[in-house]
This record gives structure tokens, sequence and C-alpha cells, in this order.
């Protein structure tokens, strides 16, 4: 698991994360948990989450959820990505809720559902990594 603690230490201070106040709240298991606040530089012209930082949501929380489950710790690439944007992500924040549907050699695949404040769900999305090797 050491690839997956240096993954995560990477991106802490990446632009993505400093700008969004993306936070990871769990990991572990092959499922993980993180939030996005809902305000300034995350909004779209209408007040709600912009639709690229829902996709930024799905593949970071995803990317986190794999490579938990992985033995390795290996994050992947993301080769394929599909997103249902089902309501407007209101403030002040959103949920995002990723579980690893699978992990093989070189694919892995994971759903993620982003729910509001309320708890209704705003977006789902599935992502396939390449895992290498």
């Amino acid at each position: 698991m050491a690839d997956l603690a240096q993954f995560l230490e990477r991106h802490r201070s990446t632009e993505p994360y400093a700008r969004s106040g993306l936070r990871l709240l769990s990991h572990g298991d092959g499922q993980a948990r993180m939030e996005c606040p809902v305000s300034g530089p995350t909004q779209n012209v209408n007040g709600s989450l912009h639709g690229g930082m829902i996709a930024l949501l799905v593949d970071e929380a995803g990317t986190v959820a794999l490579a938990s489950a992985d033995r390795e710790g290996r994050p992947g690439v993301t080769t394929d990505l599909a997103i249902s944007y089902l309501a407007p992500a209101l403030p002040p924040r959103v949920i995002a809720e990723a579980r690893t549907l699978k992990v093989g050699k070189t694919l892995g695949f994971v759903q993620v559902d982003i729910r509001g404040e309320d708890g209704k769900l705003v977006a789902s999305g599935r992502m396939t990594k390449f895992m290498g090797r």
C-alpha cells in the first residue's frame, strides 16, 4: 500500500485540490468517500457544482477506491469516464461515494455516486482504468 500512500500525498498538493477544496473523508477495502464544497471556484454560472468538477470528483474518488482495492495500491490511468448528471448539485457541499466493482491485472472498474447535503443523488459515474503490467 506504499504506492497508495504516495499517490494520496502527491495529490493533496496539486492545484485541483488546493483550489477546489476537495477532501478525502475515508478510504479502504475498495471504497472511498470524498467531499467537495459547492462555492467559488467549483460553481458554474447558475451557482451549482460545475460539471467538470463532478467529473474530477468521480475520477479522484474512483481512483482512491480502486487503489485501495488493488494489492499493490496501483492508481491506474483513466481510459473511460461516463457520468449521468441527474440534478443540480447545490451548496454547501457534495459527497462522492466510490466503490470498486472489479480490479484485474490490466483493468479496474469503479462506480461513483455523488449526493448533495440532503442525500439526493445528483450524479452517478463509472470509470475504467488501465492498471498496467
